[in-house]
């Protein structure tokens, strides 16, 4: 897993690359925040591990926190 900046996201969605977006936050900040990430699937920390297998192993992955 390595770190990217949002220009080079915004350039692999523009080229129309297959991309999974996973919402990595806590339940407490999923519910305080009135901002979600339009298809993303959300993937508390302390399940990775239980949905794992959820995620697209062909696809690029993005995970996001706050």
């Amino acid at each position: 897993m390595r770190k990217i900046e949002v220009k080079e996201f915004a350039e692999r969605l523009k080229d129309g690359e297959q991309t999974t977006i996973i919402d990595s936050r806590s339940a407490t900040a999923w519910d305080a925040s009135d901002i979600k990430a339009a298809g993303a699937i959300r993937i508390p920390p302390d399940e990775a591990e239980k949905h794992i297998s959820d995620v697209s192993r062909d696809d690029f992955s993005v995970v996001y926190c706050t």
